[in-house]
């Protein structure tokens, strides 16, 4: 730089610029006189460049917001450009994100590597329009280590991908991936090519001036809608399983711990807040790192992952400590007797829970009402109902009130019944039957209220493969893998556990030289049946899917990622559709047609291929570089499948994802039952309950419409917040106020667009 005025270079995250400013602050503080000085470019938006596939909504949100506010606060820089030129696909939900964040600009290039022969990306400068249908004026190179020497920078132009409407490139050069920046060699060739006879013209500058170029001569002529898919490195949603488990495990304890906490504040806790919000915001930095793009996607080296389980550990170990002294508050009084259920969810729901044995006589809430319950030999369960964003306390009943045929089961027609037949066990309540076999396979999946069949084939059925990649091992999985399969489960044995409010079934068995358990399980009101299973994974170079023929007949499946979903191809007619052979999910996938349809549901499974009619989801690989026998450990994890008649705006499979992921808190002391929040349309989900970042006291909603359906809900508060809303606020997502909302009797309406994500402060 001191060399060279005209050299410009960009440092993207202020992740590694705090690193800088903790290990060598004499180094930090000559980077923030050169960003002043207008050669170093403090610029990328996001705290850390993330793997923007398996992040969830809310983490992509906080990864601008933190990172916006250290460039805002440190370098005086309006961070508008997200720079992620090595994360591996993006997300359709990104555009709407980075509107919402003040974000103008994108810049990757990844997308059109092809080496599996994928069909090519087919723009360069292009608006990306989202799933919500917002629009991002994107670039994309075709490398970040280009060269600048004549022969690389005359074959970049004559080479590149769109021909039309493109008078300019942007050409991020140096060694990249060789951890060094550019050489003297890069700079001086570019000079040299100023305005050199028969080469392109080369001028350095950032990013930013080469958009504000751009636009000065009319911007993108063309758009791109839909998602950003990367036709390589389809191995990253599986890889290192035990990084992307705890990844869901954490956000969901973050956002537990700011929903409570939103909820103690509505009810005038006196908590230091700005004490609250700086440990808030260092959990969540000390996440946002761990979602790095070669970090949860499971590409890196094996000391990553033993700093990255410690890091989770103590994420959720602090999140959940605040959760826990909230929720104390909240719940002072019977701390002996009484247990409290707590429901952070925008829905109702019923869950099976346990409880102490003190409870052995029989269970009432509160108020009063009795709760189906039973005693087993293990412990006292119990069926609740839980109101929406709410709270349930239970008493025990003492032994004089117990009923008097001293039956230890009170669950009146809420039973699951476990039978044997002659293929081998049938499951069923009051809304389901299935049939299982000795292999552990669901061969029967029937709804009563139909009667429809929805079992296509054996379902929960092993799909075992050789996993060989040719290029990058723990990065990819190659078509071919479907013509390798090898033998699946082995030495299966089932038998019963239990029935009454739950019925179990555990299956036993081998898969390859693994030993695995499952638990199979229906509970008394459900209506998806969970596989809870236990693996000790001893593979190397194996693919395990497990796979749902369901009898639903759809061209395209529908896969959940942040804030909504996308329909992917279940057929492989052209090229495009046969890249998609492996694609990313979150909570589900699903199959449906205008009647009917089938989701397959998980609690920390990213990977899923969808094939004809079955829903084959990705369990675990045995990858054996950056890291040799990545994948070898014990694991627990569970998925689930379900079934509904009817469209699928009017289905709960976004609920049954929640659910599936979500187990409520249960704790010791006594509160009113109480509902803090209702929304009167089940397709809009309240995602986060948050405290303001400003300190102000303020509540921030964070909604989403789940269904492709553009509504308008009433958003009713409830006693629940303590004090009855004053004022209401639409914000853009940095909770700035943008205009504000009527609250008529505690009661708020808003529009919402399909795939739409409003913020709302509440004052």
């Amino acid at each position: 730089m001191e060399e060279y005025p005209e050299y410009r270079f960009i440092q993207s995250q202020p992740a590694a610029y705090e690193m800088c400013r903790q290990y060598d602050p004499e180094l930090f503080e000559r980077i923030r006189e050169a960003v002043k000085g207008g050669q170093w470019i403090a610029e990328g938006a996001m705290w850390v460049e993330p793997d923007t596939n398996m992040a969830g909504g809310e983490a992509l949100i906080r990864q601008l917001m933190y990172g916006k506010k250290y460039y805002k606060e440190v370098f005086d820089v309006d961070s508008e450009i997200l720079w992620l030129p090595d994360t591996f696909g993006y997300t359709a939900a990104l555009p709407q994100i980075l509107k919402g964040c003040g974000v103008k600009y994108l810049v990757t290039q990844k997308i059109f590597w092809s080496y599996n022969e994928g069909e090519e990306f087919p723009y360069h400068y292009f608006n990306w329009e989202g799933m919500d249908g917002t629009r991002i004026v994107s670039f994309l190179p075709t490398n970040y280590t280009y060269r600048t020497d004549p022969t690389e920078a005359n074959k970049t132009w004559k080479t590149r991908r769109q021909i039309r409407d493109l008078e300019a490139f942007l050409m991020p050069y140096g060694y990249g991936d060789g951890g060094g920046g550019p050489a003297r060699d890069y700079v001086e060739y570019a000079i040299r090519q100023r305005d050199l006879e028969g080469s392109v013209k080369m001028k350095m500058t950032g990013p930013g001036e080469f958009f504000r170029d751009m636009e000065e001569q009319g911007g993108p002529v063309h758009n791109y809608v839909g998602e950003l898919y990367f036709s390589a490195h389809r191995g990253t949603y599986t890889a290192q399983a035990m990084v992307k488990q705890n990844n869901r495990r954490s956000e969901l304890a973050l956002r537990e711990m700011e929903f409570w906490t939103s909820i103690a504040l509505g009810k005038g806790w006196d908590g230091d807040t700005v004490r609250e919000r700086s440990r808030a915001e260092a959990l969540w930095k000390q996440l946002l790192l761990q979602q790095f793009h070669d970090i949860l996607p499971g590409s890196s080296i094996g000391r990553v992952y033993e700093e990255a389980e410690k890091a989770h550990e103590e994420v959720q170990a602090g999140a959940g400590e605040v959760t826990e002294e909230v929720l104390g508050r909240l719940a002072g009084s019977d701390r002996d007797r009484a247990v409290t259920v707590w429901n952070s969810f925008s829905f109702e729901r019923t869950v099976l829970v346990r409880l102490p044995e003190a409870f052995g006589a029989g269970v009432r809430t509160l108020e009063g009402e009795p709760i189906p319950w039973e005693r087993t030999d293990a412990c006292v369960k119990a069926l609740v109902m839980l109101p929406a964003c709410g709270a349930v306390s239970l008493v025990p009943l003492e032994e004089k009130n117990q009923d008097k045929t001293g039956t230890d089961n009170h669950t009146g027609d809420l039973q699951v019944t476990v039978s044997r037949i002659p293929e081998g066990f049938a499951m069923e309540n009051r809304h389901v039957r299935a049939l299982i076999n000795r292999e552990g396979e669901v061969v029967s999946f029937r709804l009563k209220c139909s009667g429809r069949e929805f079992a296509a084939g054996a379902m929960n059925h092993f799909l075992f493969y050789k996993d060989v990649p040719r290029k990058f091992d723990a990065w990819d999985i190659d078509s071919n893998y479907i013509d390798q399969e090898i033998q699946g489960l082995r030495e299966a044995k089932v038998e019963e556990v239990s029935q009454g409010l739950e019925g179990v079934l555990m299956l036993t068995g081998r898969i390859g030289s693994s030993q695995m358990v499952q638990y199979i399980r229906l509970a008394a009101e459900g209506r998806r049946l969970e596989f809870d299973t236990e693996i000790c994974w001893k593979e190397l170079h194996g693919l395990l899917k497990v796979s749902f023929p369901a009898e639903v007949y759809g061209e395209n499946g529908i896969n959940e990622m942040q804030f909504g979903y996308v329909e992917r191809p279940a057929h492989r007619s052209k090229a495009y559709d046969k890249d998609r052979f492996e694609v990313c999910n979150h909570r589900y996938s699903a199959l449906c047609d205008g009647a009917h349809g089938a989701a397959v549901l998980n609690d920390c499974k990213y990977g899923i291929s969808m094939n004809g009619n079955a829903l084959e989801l990705t369990l675990l690989r045995g990858s054996a570089a950056p890291e040799m026998r990545a994948d070898n450990r014990e694991h627990r994890f569970t998925y689930a499948f379900t079934a509904w008649e009817g469209s699928f705006s009017d289905c709960d499979v976004v609920r049954q994802g929640y659910e599936l992921n979500g187990k409520p808190p249960v704790t010791s002391g006594a509160v009113s039952r109480f509902s803090a929040l209702e929304i009167d349309r089940g397709n809009v989900i309240l995602d986060a309950m948050k405290p303001a970042e400003d300190g102000s006291g303020d509540i921030i909603l964070r909604l989403y419409e789940s269904k492709k359906a553009a509504v308008t809900a009433r958003l009713t508060f409830g006693s629940g917040l303590g004090r009855s809303p004053v004022k209401a606020y639409l914000c853009d997502m940095l909770e700035n106020i943008q205009e504000e909302i009527p609250v008529q009797d505690g009661k708020v309406t808003i529009p919402f667009r399909a795939f739409e994500v409003k913020t709302v402060r509440i004052r």
